[in-house]
């Protein structure tokens, strides 16, 4: 496997660093991995899902989005859902010109990402043949016992702090909210042929319930979910059972 370090750059000028893995033979296939709000490419999680379709032949690449907290251009404050589906639609272009791309399209994507990459799936249903949400966010309805009321509540302060990377905590513009409720995957799902797998965090009340997500695997024409216990929103010390899950998806569907 060889990995290469990219620069990559959205509509707007601004940069956004990537990591391709590459195999040393013809590759299967092309992936691309999406992260989530206040997340990066590198999460263990990510990197561990990468390593694995690397290992199964895949070229596959993550990267970080334009105003994501590892942003050397963006701005998180001014970070939006459509914000995040633009840059997702401009990576994609860039990998479906690119001359390491082959083979069948693996989407993959984690909280805000799976929602992202189930809102590009219905959009360009031809170019995804196989799809990964792994704790996704599914809309604000799915959100609002929880962090509706306190989205008001920030609205009226003006901002909310997220804790990010190493530590450090950066504001979410109260705008972020008024966008994040155009989006809803339940209503893409039905129409997305390609194989769906959705995988659900036993103690994960962060954007949506595993009884929410196993809803929405349900509404996918082939849509498959599964549930790895005792684990949180990120998974923590369960990445490998995530892995593990992945993996017999993707020798059996």
């Amino acid at each position: 496997m060889r990995t290469e370090e990219l620069v990559l750059r959205n509509r707007a000028g601004e940069r956004m660093p990537a990591t391709l893995f590459r195999p040393d033979a013809a590759s299967v296939g092309t992936a691309v991995i999406l992260h989530g709000l206040g997340a990066w490419r590198n999460q263990p999680l990510l990197l561990a899902v990468a390593r694995l379709l690397a290992d199964q032949g895949y070229a596959v690449l993550r990267f970080d989005e334009a105003n994501g907290v590892t942003a050397p251009d963006g701005d998180f404050f001014r970070s939006t859902t459509t914000k995040y589906t633009q840059d997702v639609e401009d990576v994609l272009a860039y990998v479906n010109s690119a001359p390491w791309r082959s083979g069948p399209m693996l989407l993959v994507g984690h909280s805000l990402g799976g929602l992202v990459a189930a809102w590009y799936a219905a959009r360009h249903p031809d170019q995804v043949a196989r799809l990964v949400l792994i704790a996704p966010a599914i809309s604000w309805k799915t959100m609002w016992w929880k962090w509706l009321p306190l989205s008001l509540l920030w609205y009226v302060r003006g901002y909310r702090l997220i804790l990010g990377i190493e530590g450090k905590k950066f504001a979410l513009s109260p705008l972020w909210w008024r966008d994040f409720f155009r989006y809803d995957a339940m209503a893409y799902a039905p129409q997305i042929p390609a194989p769906t797998l959705v995988i659900s965090a036993e103690q994960d009340h962060t954007v949506g319930r595993p009884r929410d997500e196993r809803a929405l695997a349900r509404r996918f024409p082939n849509g498959e979910h599964s549930m790895v216990s005792w684990t949180n929103h990120i998974f923590d010390e369960h990445v490998d059972e995530v892995v593990d899950t992945i993996n017999r998806w993707l020798t059996s569907s």
